[in-house]
């Protein structure tokens, strides 16, 4: 099959870097990065973080193509601030948000602790499943219920 390994997609070769910037050199205050193993989730995050920066005159990412797991994040400043400056500065609040919204929903929902309290969890959730015309068993083998992801049935993707 003409595709690459299934397993390219995670796992970042030998000696390859997770993250390379490059500075451009026909534009100031401008370059790019190139980022391995990441996909249009984490592209849409950045760019609209440094969009939230006034420093920042341009930003926006592209992937060159599908089937290459590397993403490309092309940024110009003003002469404020560098553009590795302004990255940094982005990560930082994304990684801040990203804390408080962990945190807001670990409040939300509550892990029960009690292994009492875990297994009427789940019988709820078996009787929701039912109820909902699931089958509570599908997925326990792999330790719960599974609603399908990429490639099972029923999933995004399933065949």
């Amino acid at each position: 099959m003409n595709q690459p390994d299934r397993y390219s997609r995670f796992v970042l070769p030998e000696g390859k870097d997770k993250v390379e910037f490059h500075t451009d050199t026909k534009i100031k205050n401008a370059g790019h990065y190139v980022i391995r193993l990441e996909d249009h989730t984490v592209g849409n995050l950045i760019r609209q973080q440094l969009h939230s920066d006034e420093a920042v005159v341009f930003a926006g990412y592209r992937i060159p193509h599908p089937l290459d797991p590397l993403m490309v994040v092309r940024i110009q400043t003003t002469d404020a601030k560098m553009p590795q400056e302004a990255m940094a500065h982005a990560l930082n609040d994304l990684r801040a948000e990203i804390s408080e919204l962990k945190a807001s929903l670990q409040a939300q929902v509550p892990r029960p602790e009690d292994p009492a309290q875990q297994q009427q969890q789940q019988q709820y959730m078996a009787q929701q499943q039912q109820q909902a015309g699931m089958d509570p068993t599908y997925g326990q083998q792999q330790g719960g219920f599974n609603p399908g992801g990429y490639g099972a049935p029923g999933g995004y993707g399933g065949y």
